[in-house]
Formats: structure tokens, sequence, C-alpha cells
């Protein structure tokens, strides 16, 4: 009886398994993931996702961007100059290099020379960067202006920090 019982309940599934393994229609529905199935945080090949990106004020490619900014009497590189350095070193290695010009500038606090000297270091800390990340056989040349050449005139802390920058210029 027991092999009955277990004969029947294989028939009983298999029938079950081929009249489901009937060929149906596949809907295709797109979505943010890679061929992994993970969704997809590298937009512009940066590893952050897009919403990550407008986070840190980098509205699209961040290739866009040609201007980092630092903070006060600092050549520390903050996250979103980072992420603007090294699309633009990434871009200059799969173009196999290209000469840049890197423009330092500091706001008008502090003697001249120091501001020169300031925009020399912060010059020297992006094409660093670039360069260890891969800029590709890119000649790098630094220079600065110092508080020479600001954006916006006034004496106020919004002028300073559009002015504490480097310009990233490719010829």
């Amino acid at each position: 009886m027991n092999r009955k019982l277990h004969l029947a309940l294989l028939v009983i599934l298999g029938l079950t398994l081929s009249a489901c393994s009937g060929k149906k229609e596949q809907v295709v529905v797109p979505d943010d993931s890679n061929e992994s199935g993970m969704v997809d945080t590298n937009a512009y090949g940066t590893g952050l996702s897009a919403e990550e990106l407008a986070a840190l004020g980098i509205m699209g490619n961040p290739l866009d961007y040609t201007t980092l900014y630092f903070e006060y009497n600092s050549t520390a590189i903050d996250q979103r100059s980072d992420v603007i350095a090294r699309a633009h070193a990434r871009a200059l290695e799969q173009r196999g290099g290209a000469p840049v010009t890197l423009e330092g500038h500091a706001d008008e606090r502090g003697t001249r020379d120091y501001n020169l000297a300031l925009g020399e270091r912060r010059a020297q800390a992006v094409a660093a960067l670039m360069s260890a990340t891969g800029a590709g056989g890119s000649t790098f040349t630094n220079f600065s202006y110092g508080e020479e050449r600001p954006v916006d005139a006034a004496h106020n802390e919004g002028a300073w920090q559009k002015n504490r920058r480097v310009e990233i210029i490719f010829k």
C-alpha cells in the first residue's frame, strides 16, 4: 500500500511540474540594476549614486565641474572636490594624458606672499591626487594667483569661500 501511495504521489507531482513548465511570455521591467542584480551606484564611474553626487553639490557629470574649493587656510581636498578631481584624472588616463594647468587661489585674508604660497600648495595637492589616481601621462603645470584673481570681490564669508579654489584648465 505504501508503494502505491508513493507511486501515485510521484505521478501527480510529475504531472503538476510538467503543467507548470509551459512556455510563458516574459515581461522585462527596466530597473537600475547592473548584471549582478545590485542597484547601480556608479553614476559616471564615480562609485557614487546620482543622489549621493547631488548631496555633494554635483548635479550630473563631475567632468562638467572644473573648480575645486577649499576651507580657510587649508590644502585638504574635501569629498566633493575629491570626486571631481578623480573623475578628471580617470578621463585623462583614458585619453592617454594631456597638459593640464592647475591654478591655485586664496581669499584676501593673509599676506600676499602667504596667499601665493597657499595657492601653490593647493594646486600641488590637486596635482598629487590626480597623478595618484592615474592621470595617465598628463603634464601638470601649477600656478598660483593667491588673492589676485577673486571670482567674487565682496569682503564676506560667501565671497571668500568662492575665492579659495583650484581651477583645472585643459590645454
